[in-house]
């Protein structure tokens, strides 16, 4: 120890040093402590100041998100609006053409019963022009109309159904009026009958000639009957039955055709 080898002077000296020691050690402590519960209490305050903006990032991006989807609510809510504008305007076209389709039904319902008269009056009318008229393809045409009386008795057969095929009938005797046409058939009945080429020009002449061409005649529709002509026709209606049969190009012919007459 220091007083076993400086003597008591000594140590009254050093004691004081060593009292100052102890209260620099004790006035330092109390000052550490205070500035490491600073440092502690600064890092809590970051700590908990970093979860607030934290919260404060989450609710920001929570009011966009919601901001967002009530743009997009609004935005599908004005879409639906518009929409059930049109469905509302569709609708009411809707009830129009319903009450329309309901005044049409009724109206057909009239039509048919009328319909039918007026099929039969059309196709009495078409048998007396297939009668009276010249008489090409005379057992083809007699033979459609046979036809469509037998489909009016039908009862499977629609009024639709039959009133088309008559417009038909009646759309194919108009073609006759403006088609050239020859075809081979049979003249006269039985044992008399014999093989002949006829060639319709329109409505305007009906002629036929034999098969070797030396023979032309020409139907007459006053008389109701074959007329011959003369040779000098012969070549001619053999060129225009040529033509009929597009065996040679569209050419003038020179056919005999029967002057009209003034109606009374």
């Amino acid at each position: 120890m220091l007083t076993s080898r400086f003597g008591e002077g000594v140590a009254v000296l050093v004691a004081p040093f060593l009292v100052l020691g102890t209260l620099a050690v004790a006035t330092v402590a109390p000052a550490v402590a205070q500035l490491d519960q600073a440092k502690s209490t600064e890092l809590q305050n970051t700590q908990d100041g970093a979860k607030t903006q934290s919260a404060i990032d989450k609710l920001d991006d929570e009011r966009d998100s919601l901001l967002t989807n009530y743009r997009s609510t609004l935005d599908q809510l004005a879409n639906l609006r518009e929409y059930n504008d049109q469905l509302r305007k569709l609708i009411a076209n809707q009830e129009k053409e319903k009450v329309s389709l309901k005044e049409q039904i009724e109206r057909i319902a009239g039509i048919e019963r009328d319909i039918v008269p007026l099929m039969f009056n059309m196709l009495e009318a078409l048998d007396q022009f297939v009668q009276l008229d010249i008489p090409f393809l005379h057992k083809e045409r007699t033979r459609r109309v046979e036809k469509l009386k037998t489909l009016m008795n039908d009862p499977n057969a629609t009024n639709a159904e039959k009133y088309r095929r008559i417009l038909e009938a009646y759309q194919i005797e108009n073609d006759y009026g403006r088609t050239i046409e020859a075809y081979t058939g049979k003249l006269g009945e039985g044992e008399d009958a014999k093989t002949v080429t006829y060639l319709k020009i329109g409505r305007v002449s009906f002629l036929y000639q034999t098969v070797d061409g030396s023979q032309s005649y020409v139907w007459d529709q006053d008389k109701k009957d074959w007329v011959e002509l003369s040779g000098s026709y012969n070549t001619p209606v053999t060129i225009a039955i040529r033509m009929a049969k597009e065996q040679i190009p569209p050419d003038l012919i020179y056919i005999p055709v029967k002057a009209p007459v003034k109606a009374n």
